[in-house]
């Protein structure tokens, strides 16, 4: 069998026939023949990857691209899930989501009139978490969750909305995109960039830093100076984290002021230039997990 050139094939173990009492010429080439032919695929698969050919090239390793194409805002000084809305050329990664699912009502505080007040009476499953988006009943296409002013953390109480409206008590669900999550343990490598934009007069601070399910990394925190006026800031990094199957990574952020917000732009002309994402991150599979 002709072995295509720089190609990997799996190499799959001979089913060798039961020896005869005594010696026997053709039995032994036929085992001799089933060998060389499981040994001719190990050299292939060794030579493919030992040698100066990029036989790394053949390796399926882990790997994910992910971005953002909206812009992302938060309340000063409150924590907040960074969301992630496109995934391409995954192997082994994906997107997850968080799902909040409650009872609810949003009017202007003091109903009956539209306004952007969510009063949470009961949490069926799930954490409501800021920047979620709202389904069910008749709630308005696109509505987020903005912030929480009073109530139990991620729970019942009082939250604030995007859109205005008047929806009487109803079940809602709540999801925000945003877990990297990996299907194989490993060390993995993830980089991202954030994009920052400050339309308040003066310096803001922000920072940005990464979770693994739900708990802080210590030390991932970045600080970075937004300037004044609308300027933007780039954040960038590049963790090393040891992550088991179903673990998943999230990029989490803060600024001092609600004038910074995570900025997305459409294409660009003179020179004609593409989109730009407000958040990219990618998550590569670097090595095993040591024993």
């Amino acid at each position: 069998m002709a072995i295509p050139a720089n190609s990997l094939l799996p190499p799959k173990s001979p089913n060798l026939l039961v020896s005869p009492k005594d010696y026997d010429r053709l039995y032994q080439e036929q085992v001799n023949n089933a060998l060389r032919i499981y040994f001719n695929q190990l050299d292939n698969v060794f030579q493919t990857l030992l040698s100066n050919s990029p036989g790394g090239a053949y390796i399926r390793f882990p790997y994910g691209s992910f971005q953002d194409t909206t812009v992302q805002t938060a309340p000063a000084n409150t924590a907040q899930v960074i969301r992630l809305n496109t995934s391409s050329l995954t192997n082994g990664t994906s997107l997850g989501s968080h799902t909040a699912v409650f009872t609810g009502t949003i009017d202007d505080g003091t109903p009956p009139g539209a306004g952007t007040v969510l009063t949470v009476s009961a949490i069926t499953s799930g954490t409501i978490y800021l920047g979620m988006t709202l389904t069910g009943g008749a709630i308005s296409a696109g509505t987020k969750v903005v912030s929480q002013t009073s109530g139990t953390a991620g729970g019942t109480g009082a939250y604030v909305v995007s859109i205005s409206q008047e929806r009487t008590s109803l079940t809602i669900t709540g999801t925000i995109q945003s877990e990297l999550v990996v299907a194989d343990a490993g060390i993995y490598n993830l980089q991202f960039r954030v994009q920052l934009q400050n339309v308040n007069a003066a310096d803001k601070i922000a920072s940005v830093w990464l979770r693994v399910n739900d708990t802080d990394v210590v030390g991932s925190n970045n600080f970075v100076t937004v300037p004044l006026g609308t300027q933007d800031a780039l954040v960038t990094g590049s963790y090393f984290m040891s992550l088991v199957a179903s673990d998943y990574v999230e990029i989490w952020w803060s600024a001092d002021s609600a004038d910074v917000s995570i900025l997305s732009a459409v294409a660009g002309t003179s020179p004609t230039r593409p989109t730009t994402a407000s958040v990219i991150a990618t998550l590569t599979f670097v090595s095993a997990l040591t024993a």
